[in-house]
């Protein structure tokens, strides 16, 4: 991997973690190529569209709100980057803290697909995830 590569995933990947935190959801998907997939452990046969994805970071902070990211931590990799991270924030049966790892692919200087793995017994619990 070259200097320039690597400082060109490291730049999305520092944008990318400021628009989380920013809980900016506009500002978190234009990060996204047109055809960028979003995929979810806990929904395996389902790719989420750029669109979807928005409408999915919509609804989520309206069950899940006042949302924060603890411990994150970013890995670069030749394609993109490894992002590990607590996400806690308020739900109708209290706080919860749910531990995730998101994989982005980069291309460019967009991401175009990203898979996330959340822990999905806290999910349940928190009646976040269904399936």
């Amino acid at each position: 991997m070259t200097g320039a590569a690597i400082d060109r995933v490291a730049a999305v990947a520092e944008s990318w973690e400021a628009a989380c935190r920013s809980r900016d959801n506009q500002r978190i998907v234009a990060h996204l190529s047109d055809d960028a997939v979003v995929w979810y452990n806990f929904q395996p046969g389902t790719e989420h569209s750029k669109a979807a994805y928005l409408g999915i970071l919509e609804s989520s902070a309206r069950t899940f709100s006042n949302q924060r990211y603890d411990d994150m931590r970013v890995h670069l990799h030749p394609g993109g980057f490894v992002e590990q991270a607590t996400l806690a924030g308020d739900t109708a049966k209290g706080v919860i803290e749910v531990p995730f790892l998101l994989i982005a692919t980069v291309e460019g200087d967009k991401i175009t697909r990203i898979a996330e793995y959340f822990d999905t017994t806290i999910m349940h619990k928190a009646g976040l995830a269904t399936s």
